[in-house]
């Protein structure tokens, strides 16, 4: 399987560098601007993982690896024998700004699928399948983990969820769509219960680990990830979701021809079984539910 590395004309195959800014689109379609420029703009957050995590001047995860066979399908489209990848940073509260102005050219990374967000960018059929879960300490009350963690306080007695919940202080990253169903939750109408948002899934954890929240609500891939950053048996966090998100690639709207080719390249990524070669590198052998998702997902020539 053939990856493309960004940040360099040539050879392909070389390391992800990742740069700060980027120039705005000139007017037309995206791959006429990129033809033109000879560079395609990857707008990647670097504090979600495993879908993408800088590691000095690397961006690895994930959405890096599937956006950089993206990056060879639009390669092999324009018949370009050199074209240079650009990496940039985004973040919660700019990346649909960046897209919309032609900062870049696709958000690659943990991005829900949203009527709201479509209202500004569009986006590629689905890449992953997730929802929003629960972080606790290890050390937390038995009450607190088996209303939040095991049952889940749609399953449980209001008696027991106001006793497990009554004076808590949560966290979620500002700018989710964890953020905004927690908001509207019933756990938000709890008798003392306080929902701090927070800038960044590390400070989200951070703030957990040290105690001064009681637990971080966020998707569960990513807790996964950022678990797996941390002690391991310093935290527990739910096995089920709280809601069912869909992530996937964003573009600009009305550009049907680049999203035509995105999502040609996706599905064939998934019916020829690649996407389980990148899947199992960041979170391990799929399962038949997984594999599923992908074959339904994908769309026929």
């Amino acid at each position: 399987m053939r990856f493309f590395r960004l940040g360099v004309v040539t050879p392909l195959l070389a390391l992800l560098a990742i740069a700060g800014t980027a120039s705005r689109a000139d007017a037309g379609a995206v791959l006429d601007k990129i033809m033109m420029a000879k560079t395609i703009s990857l707008g990647v957050r670097t504090d979600a993982p495993p879908f993408a995590v800088k590691e000095g001047s690397t961006l690895k995860g994930f959405s890096v690896d599937l956006c950089g066979l993206i990056a060879n399908v639009v390669v092999d489209a324009l018949g370009v024998a050199e074209l240079k990848g650009r990496v940039v940073q985004v973040d919660a509260s700019n990346r649909f700004e960046k897209l919309a102005s032609g900062d870049i050219d696709v958000l690659c990374g943990a991005t829900t699928i949203t009527l709201a967000r479509r209202e500004k960018v569009a986006f590629s059929i689905p890449t992953f399948i997730t929802g929003v879960g629960v972080a606790v300490r290890k050390d937390a009350p038995d009450l607190l983990k088996e209303v939040l963690l095991t049952n889940s306080p749609a399953n449980a007695s209001r008696t027991v969820v106001a006793s497990a919940l009554q004076g808590r202080t949560f966290a979620v990253r500002e700018g989710t769509t964890s953020e905004a169903w927690l908001s509207r939750s019933p756990i938000a109408g709890i008798e003392g219960v306080k929902i701090e948002t927070v800038a960044s899934h590390d400070e989200g954890m951070g703030r957990l680990s040290a105690g001064t929240v009681d637990a971080y609500f966020a998707d569960r891939a990513i807790l996964a990830g950022l678990i797996r950053k941390r002690e391991l048996g310093q935290f527990e966090f739910s096995q089920k979701s709280y809601t069912l998100e869909p992530y996937a690639l964003a573009i600009r709207r009305g550009d049907e021809d680049f999203r035509l080719l995105i999502d040609r390249a996706l599905s064939k990524l998934y019916r020829s079984g690649q996407i389980f070669d990148v899947f199992e590198a960041h979170f391990g052998k799929p399962s038949q539910e997984v594999r599923f998702f992908y074959g339904a997902v994908s769309q026929p020539d």
